[in-house]
């Protein structure tokens, strides 16, 4: 079973809490919307996963809306100095990659934080199109969802103390 392959993944691929969710548990909100339209992250514009070039809301709200399940996943991460930060980033994104990986050939759509990474350079910075367009990594900020009010919701890890934060990442699919 799908469901099984996927905690088993989570479990294996370092990620700390994991909480089921429907897909009415999926916050939008038009502030992060806006949010990317402002450019805060420094992203936009620059790649096919992030706005404008992943489309108008309602085309990347509909992405996320064909799938009725998922997960949310968060892996506890330093941020005390710049290098933990730095180690720490590369830790999340290293563990969703690896899951990437292992649901490549399923209809299991994986989102995490930030702008896609599948090429050093993104295509869309010289106008040209999308090399990959099956594996464009989309963020969930992006994609216009409130991550901070989500996982608040599902009463998992924001604030760790210490230093430590939570890294969120989306698992959507059909079942």
């Amino acid at each position: 079973m799908l469901m099984d392959k996927l905690i088993q993944a989570f479990n294996d691929f370092g990620f700390d809490e994991y909480k089921e969710i429907q897909q009415k548990d999926i916050i939008f909100s038009k502030d992060v919307f806006d949010q990317c339209a402002r450019n805060t992250c420094g992203n936009f514009g620059k790649n096919y996963a992030c706005p404008p070039r992943a489309g108008n809301e309602d085309e990347r709200k509909a992405k996320v809306m064909k799938y009725n399940k998922g997960f949310v996943l968060s892996k506890i991460a330093s941020i005390k100095t710049r290098d933990e930060m730095k180690n720490s980033m590369e830790a999340v994104a290293d563990s969703t990659k690896k899951l990437r990986q292992a649901f490549e050939d399923e209809d299991v759509f994986i989102m995490g934080a930030g702008k896609c990474t599948v090429c050093e350079k993104c295509a869309a910075l010289e106008d040209k199109p999308c090399r990959f367009p099956k594996k464009i990594q989309y963020s969930m900020e992006g994609s216009g969802i409130d991550v901070v009010r989500m996982s608040m919701n599902q009463k998992m890890t924001y604030n760790a103390g210490g230093g430590k934060v939570g890294f969120f990442t989306l698992v959507l699919y059909n079942e």
